[in-house]
């Protein structure tokens, strides 16, 4: 460059207030300009900075190229901010929505004793505050799907989806909390208060048992969930074990022990009424929970993989003892047939099952912290070995 434009040594190292002999090391590839002098080098000979560093032309094609996907990756990026900006905006009114109908059911209640109102305000909160929600995330599908730049460009979308998996999953629990704090107010009534409203006395006596019902939910959904937030390398990978036969598993043994739970509330309704339905609701029952058994058991047999089948075991033993939890919780029905009146129905909550949830699902976090732990170590021991 410096030949083509007439130019000697002393010039170039004039223009650069720099000595003759440091250009003569730089041509003689004796030595490198300083980061700070390649700007004006490409200002004297009438290059780029990247021809510089380069040490050749680029075509004026491929400087087109990069600048339009220097272009494109900005605009990416700003659609990504722009959807996250909003979408955690809308998560945050959708929280205050539903905390918002909690309030006004504790209002109705406490101050003017009409806790079924209040029920149904704070219901209509919940429902906007999903509805709120499901519009945003249908709006961030719909721009990232049909938005031609996004459509080329997945792999800038994935902070995007982990902000919405998570911001939406914590939105789902606020509603679930929401729902589970309210029903004392419209299931237990207390005569010495108000006929129609629990004392709150006794609602802050249940408080810690509603919390922990909350808190075995949360950590029950974020055991299955897990992948979809991306909480964990693992966890996104996939690599450990297949989260479609894990997911395939979990529905399968779920919809088998919930169907075996309303057999069994339905036979405890009509036990005495119908001696055919009883023998056909406990038929009924441990078919469901041979199903619910022999779900663990396929997957686990066709596995190949010893860390997938430990997981896939311990996911199956949790569910299992999710089910028996719940069928526990069960024992606590009464019902009263007096001689003369309508059947009455009474139930008292079994602090048994909670603490079973509880260790159920300490103990499956333990086991699959404790095996993906064995996973890691095993690969980067095969890594090194290669």
């Amino acid at each position: 460059m410096r030949k083509s434009r007439g130019m000697t040594q002393q010039e170039v190292a004039d223009r650069l207030n720099v000595s003759n002999k440091t250009i003569s090391k730089w041509e003689r590839d004796e030595g490198y300009p300083e980061i700070t002098i390649i700007p004006a080098l490409a200002e004297l000979f009438g290059v780029t900075s990247d021809e510089i560093l380069r040490g050749e032309r680029i075509p004026p094609s491929d400087q087109e190229t990069e600048k339009h996907s220097a272009r494109v990756e900005q605009q990416v990026r700003r659609i990504v901010n722009s959807s996250i900006t909003r979408f955690i905006n809308y998560s945050y009114l959708a929280a205050a929505l539903s905390l918002t109908g909690l309030l006004c059911l504790f209002t109705t209640a406490y101050a003017f004793f009409r806790p079924v109102l209040g029920f149904g305000i704070m219901f209509i909160f919940v429902i906007a505050s999903i509805t709120i929600e499901l519009f945003m995330l249908n709006t961030c599908r719909a721009a990232t799907r049909e938005h031609e730049i996004t459509g080329d460009n997945r792999e800038m979308l994935v902070p995007l989806w982990k902000t919405v998996n998570r911001y939406a999953f914590a939105l789902f629990m606020i509603n679930i909390a929401v729902v589970i704090l309210s029903l004392p107010i419209i299931l237990i009534r207390d005569s010495h208060y108000v006929e129609s409203v629990i004392t709150m006395k006794s609602y802050l006596e249940l408080l810690p048992t509603l919390v922990l019902i909350i808190a075995l939910l949360c950590a029950f959904m974020l055991s299955i969930f897990k992948e979809k937030l991306f909480l964990s390398e693992e966890a996104s990978s996939g690599k450990a074990y297949s989260v479609k036969k894990m997911r395939r598993m979990n529905f399968v043994q779920g919809a088998a022990l919930a169907a075996a739970l309303i057999i069994s509330l339905c036979g405890a309704l009509y036990l005495n009424e119908n001696i055919f339905l009883r023998y056909a609701c406990l038929t009924g029952f441990f078919a469901l929970l041979g199903l619910a058994i022999l779900s663990m058991i396929l997957p686990v047999a066709k596995s190949k993989d010893i860390y997938e089948r430990c997981i896939l075991v311990a996911a199956g033993i949790r569910n299992l003892l999710y089910g028996f939890a719940l069928l526990y919780a069960l024992s606590g029905l009464t019902i009263i047939y007096p001689a003369h009146g309508e059947r009455q129905i009474l139930y008292r909550l079994e602090p048994v099952a909670l603490w079973i949830l509880l260790d159920a699902t300490v103990l499956y976090l333990l086991a699959r912290y404790f095996i993906l732990k064995g996973y890691r170590r095993n690969r980067e021991r095969e890594q090194k070995e290669r």
